[in-house]
């Protein structure tokens, strides 16, 4: 009797769990009944992430793995839109175009049997997709990608979450990609006037800041070279970097001070070189820099404003 009612008690049960089973696997299926699975471009690995100004050819460059619910399989093409910012203050900036189109075809199959492409945007193409020939050093494109999957639909970086713009996905859809100017490496000579004949006041009327070069270098550290003329009214800068005794103004702290010249070295591997005026208090002020093959690359004239300064020398 005793083994009679234990078998009846494992019946039970075992109906009990049975049923439960049942039940959850139709509220899974009620949970997931209905939803759209959607399809992202992995970033494998940015190939180059900034435009050479004095290079048409120079490229934007990604590679990319798509994914969706059939492995790729429903991959139709992936577009490639830029919009192109003016940060010079010209006024050139322009609204977003089509650069160019990558249809399934010019993918091929990677290591995880999925759809996997380079996507490469030369300076040209993305000038010429905007219709601006006049860009300069700082200017920038962003570049968006659309997925296009064969069922029309379509995913870009308004329909990505966090989670794909994480470590795994790496899926943004978009990137921004700088003008740089890399600059020929060497010496850069700097010819120094003061018209009064009494050193440079700059941005403080007892001295002030010299003329700067601030250098990204070839690891991505910042470098600051500074340079001016010495003055006998540098009150202002005892202490700082251009105080006479810290060996950065040139010359003697002299009333009878015209003229003088510096160096800049621009080490080899340089990325970026932005030449930075702080200004001329009493309109004494003019200057000129050479590159190091001897070329003119800027006539300050008399009294510059503050400002960056127009200095290209690119390789």
């Amino acid at each position: 009797m005793k083994k009679q009612i234990n078998k009846i008690v494992l019946l039970l049960l075992s109906v009990i769990v049975i049923s439960s089973c049942e039940s959850d696997d139709k509220s899974i299926d009620q949970v997931f009944d209905g939803v759209e699975y959607g399809a992202v471009l992995r970033n494998l690995g940015i190939i180059n992430q900034s435009f050479s100004l004095s290079d048409p050819g120079s490229f934007f460059g990604i590679t990319v793995e798509e994914q969706d619910e059939e492995y790729g399989a429903l991959l139709d093409v992936v577009n490639v839109y830029t919009t192109y910012t003016d940060n010079n203050g010209n006024g050139n900036s322009q609204p977003e175009a089509l650069v160019k189109t990558y249809a399934a075809g010019d993918f091929t199959i990677g290591d995880k049997g999925l759809p996997v492409t380079d996507i490469m945007v030369t300076l040209g193409e993305a000038s010429s997709a905007v219709g601006i020939s006049n860009y300069g050093v700082g200017d920038n494109y962003l570049m968006r990608l659309e997925l296009v999957l064969t069922d029309g639909r379509s995913f870009s970086s308004s329909s990505t979450s966090g989670s794909l713009q994480g470590s795994y996905f790496s899926s943004p859809f978009s990137w921004g990609v700088p003008i740089l100017c890399q600059p020929v490496d060497g010496d850069y000579l700097v010819d120094m006037q003061d018209s009064y004949g009494d050193g440079w006041q700059t941005d403080d009327g007892n001295g002030g800041s010299g003329l700067k070069a601030v250098l990204t270098l070839a690891d991505g550290s910042e470098s600051i070279v500074e340079v001016g003329m010495c003055s006998p009214y540098g009150g202002s800068n005892i202490g700082t970097s251009m105080d006479p005794s810290m060996g950065i103004c040139t010359g003697p702290a002299s009333t009878s001070f015209y003229g003088a010249t510096a160096t800049v070295t621009i080490p080899a591997g340089t990325q970026l070189a932005v030449w930075q005026w702080p200004g001329d208090t009493y309109g004494e002020i003019s200057f000129q820099i050479y590159g190091p093959a001897g070329n003119l690359l800027l006539d300050s004239g008399q009294g510059p404003g503050a400002g960056q300064l127009d200095v290209l020398n690119c390789l």
